[in-house]
């Protein structure tokens, strides 16, 4: 039996064991403590500030005859939810402007943000037209719509947060929030006892951990600790270090760091996080611009954003604003009618923001600009974390509507040539658009695909291919340029060139070349017009050859095109390789009669921190740029420059028109195209790729269709036996026309049909068929043809020729 000394003996024993085995864990929690908080004041004194770069469309432009449907899915876009609307009418307020008024035109008197805007429509339908706009019961012509959100950039960042000082933050933005999250902070030392055993008492009675009774101090060190978690241990640590904290900074510093930390949303996959980025997502405007009722809005927000989202939910959004004003008049904060006044005021939310990319392809085109321009002071890398807001050219709807007229096109041709199927071996075809408006070089779409899930190859970016005889128009262009030929006759549309087959000789006799037509068949003498309207080769040919290939590489570098143009006869029908921009480039200065404006997609840049370094490097790819900053952005201007005489221009626009008229895209009427046009299709030889580009007095656009393999026919597996294959071919009348079609027929849906200007420059003469010179007094009527010629080369000698000029089988260079 144990005796009373040994016994305490044992028990000295283990309390000696207790107090090491304390001391111990003593000295591992100070140890585990010292290590959260080294991690915390770490996170404290972390500036990480990041603010994505944002693109943004063009303005969109609201006047008569707009359809009511096109008009009521702009406003929606962006985000104008207190719309009133009756049997003909739509009123509404604007959103207050916060963009770069270089984007309006420059007598435009922008309306007051509590102005009440009416649109006056023809009915109530949506395809009923917009017929008047009243601006505070003021008849004005039109009126614009700020810039959509059409991107957010991002490279793997997760947090949206623009750091502020506290000092730069007004007061009622931090009183109200320490209002209804912390009404005690400027008196507690990091832990409020009374908000604590209210959680206790709610805990205890609803068996949960569903209340913390966390001061702004907890709140802080739960979000730089990265800890949403309830377990009962890690809330233990937090106090210590909530403690700690509050002993280690002044109550100001703790509650700047709050106010940049603070959660406030989520667009995607992207956090919101502070009251500075609070301000510009929700209300588009700095934090010093926000007034009572909008500080009160979101404050109320941080107990739970996606609850009290004021997109999704307004009403519980505006109830949980009340009570915020509420409690700032309970505690002190500001006086009752403050709180009055703010309630009635009418909130005005920002558009709402999205993290998908609404022009996916355009938006590529857009960084590789911007990359391409800020290459010596930016790296690539950095640009989608910069900052930066760039306003572009994009028209979305535009856009929207060239994307699905590529998708359909691409979908109803290869259920048309039995290809593409998915898992399939066939030669998948694909295709892209661009569109701009000619008068100013602004792209307006831009789709490199049928499908950027698909596939982000961007073609438009990233693709050169044979142009075919959409580049005709040059080497026709090159015959008026030069006036007459060696006989003195001038070139004109009825300017007669001979459909025969002929060899060239050249490079000294040691080559030759004999152009073939695409039906293998020959028309004899016929005019310039309706050469270029049924694409026949070998007048091209002929024509190159007449005023030689130098020449026409000449006006295809005034025209725009950088790319390597081969000095080879083939040239003339369109060997050399180009992307579709430099196509649409060229394309977009005939229809501008002769005046390039280098293409744009970037109208301003705002938000630069460090504009003054780098506006200069912000210049357009161009010869003839200027670069204006403007009070903090930046924007670009272009010069155009009349690069090609309007009169050679103006009649190859009248040629051009006969595509439509009787070459080869005269189905467009049967597809319900019924408005002046002109253009040029074009097939190479090998029908790898098919185009159509083309103009309407104001917009023009290209399209491409092909497959990315240079493959024109399905492909079969080596296993199978081989059977004859099933050949298809693409051309441009049957391939690429219709998508152009269809993307001009929605967005023009707006506009009505505008016929092609006159033009001063031209002069209306009759012709001798035969001889291309002008007609003589007593030639028959079947023989003579009236058309325009460029006055500067008006024909001059007259005939009745009984015989058309002898033909040439063999040339020689």
């Amino acid at each position: 039996m144990m005796n009373f000394s040994a016994l305490m003996q044992l028990v000295k024993r283990h309390k000696m064991g207790l107090f090491w085995s304390a001391l111990i864990l003593s000295l591992v929690f100070a140890i585990y403590l010292m290590f959260l908080w080294r991690q915390l004041t770490e996170s404290f004194f972390e500036k990480d500030q990041f603010v994505p770069t944002r693109v943004y469309s063009d303005v969109a432009r609201i006047a008569p005859p707009q359809s009511r449907g096109s008009i009521q899915a702009r406003l929606q876009a962006l985000g104008y939810s207190q719309i009133q609307a009756t049997d003909d009418q739509l009123s509404f307020s604007l959103h207050p402007v916060d963009y770069p008024a270089v984007l309006l035109p420059e007598n435009f008197v922008v309306p007051e943000p509590t102005a009440n805007i009416v649109l006056q429509f023809s009915g109530k339908s949506s395809n009923d037209a917009l017929q008047s706009i009243q601006v505070d019961n003021k008849e004005v012509p039109e009126i614009f719509l700020e810039p959509e959100l059409v991107a957010t950039l991002s490279r793997g960042n997760r947090e949206i947060r623009d750091l502020i000082k506290f000092e730069e933050v007004p007061s009622h933005v931090w009183r109200a929030i320490i209002s209804v999250e912390d009404p005690r902070f400027l008196e507690h030392k990091g832990l409020d006892p009374r908000g604590i055993v209210r959680a206790i008492l709610v805990n205890l009675r609803t068996a949960s951990l569903s209340q913390g009774g966390s001061t702004i101090t907890m709140q802080l060190v739960k979000n730089l600790m990265g800890r949403r978690s309830r377990n009962l241990f890690k809330k233990f640590n937090e106090l210590f270090l909530t403690l700690l904290l509050e002993i280690r900074f002044e109550k100001e510093a703790i509650l700047e760091r709050y106010l940049n930390e603070v959660y406030l949303g989520q667009i995607g996959s992207l956090e919101i996080h502070g009251v500075a980025e609070g301000a510009k997502h929700f209300f588009g405007k700095r934090l010093e611009e926000l007034n009572l009722g909008e500080i009160a809005l979101m404050a109320g927000l941080i107990r739970g954003p996606a609850y009290y989202s004021p997109y999704r939910y307004r009403q519980r959004a505006i109830e949980r604003q009340h009570w915020v004003l509420k409690r700032m008049h309970e505690t002190g904060q500001i006086a009752e009618a403050e709180a009055q006044d703010a309630m009635k005021e009418p909130i005005r939310l920002a558009p709402p923001q999205s993290a998908a990319n609404k022009a996916p392809y355009f938006t590529d085109f857009v960084k590789a600009e911007v990359a391409r321009q800020l290459k010596e002071k930016l790296p690539e890398e950095k640009i989608a974390e910069a900052g930066f807001k760039i306003y572009t050219t994009l028209d979305v709807a535009m856009n929207t509507a060239a994307q699905r007229a590529v998708a359909k096109g691409i979908q109803n041709l290869e259920a048309a040539l039995g290809t593409g199927a998915e898992g399939s071996a066939d030669a998948k075809l694909e295709g892209a658009l661009a569109a701009v408006d000619h008068s100013t070089g602004a792209i307006r779409a831009l789709v490199g695909g049928k499908s950027y899930a698909a596939s982000t190859f961007n073609r438009i970016l990233n693709m050169k291919r044979q142009v075919g005889s959409t580049f005709k128009p040059v080497v026709y262009l090159s015959a008026l340029l030069k006036g007459k030929d060696a006989n003195g006759i001038s070139y004109g549309p009825a300017y007669p060139v001979e459909d025969a087959p002929f060899t060239l000789n050249y490079d000294r006799g040691k080559q030759t070349w004999s152009p073939k037509n695409y039906e293998k068949e020959f028309q004899g003498w016929i005019s310039m017009r309706r050469a270029l309207a049924h694409s026949v080769n070998t007048i091209a040919a002929r024509l190159g050859v007449q005023v030689g290939i130098g020449n026409v590489v000449d006006t295809a570098r005034a025209l725009g095109v950088q790319s390597d143009l081969p000095k080879v006869p083939s040239l003339s029908l369109g060997v050399s390789e180009l992307s579709p921009v430099e196509l649409l480039q060229v394309y977009a200065t005939i229809a501008n009669h002769g005046v390039r404006d280098e293409l744009s997609v970037i109208r301003a840049i705002t938000e630069i921190q460090s504009i003054n370094e780098i506006q200069q490097e912000m210049v357009p790819s161009g010869p003839m740029p200027s670069s204006v900053p403007t009070n903090g952005y930046f924007r670009q201007v272009y010069r155009p420059k009349q690069v090609l005489p309007a009169g050679a221009v103006d009649v190859l626009i009248q040629m051009m028109q006969s595509v439509f008229t009787e070459g080869t895209a005269r189905s467009a009427a049967k597809y319900g195209f019924e408005r002046p046009a002109a253009g040029k299709t074009g097939t190479t030889s090998d029908h790898r790729d098919s185009w159509f580009a083309g103009f309407t007095p104001n917009l023009t656009a290209v399209v491409w269709v092909g497959a990315d393999q240079g493959e024109a026919q399905p492909s079969e597996e080596p296993s199978q036996p081989k059977a004859p294959k099933k050949k298809f071919v693409l051309t441009g009348a049957t391939s690429a026309l219709p998508i152009w079609l269809d993307f001009m027929k929605e967005a023009l849906a707006n506009d009505p049909p505008q016929p092609f200007p006159e033009s001063e420059n031209l002069t209306s003469v009759r012709i001798d068929r035969k001889s291309g010179k002008k007609a003589e007094s007593g030639c028959p009527d079947s023989q003579v043809v009236s058309e325009f010629y460029w006055k500067e080369f008006e024909p001059s000698a007259s005939s009745c020729e009984a015989m058309e000029p002898p033909s040439q089988p063999v040339l020689e260079i």
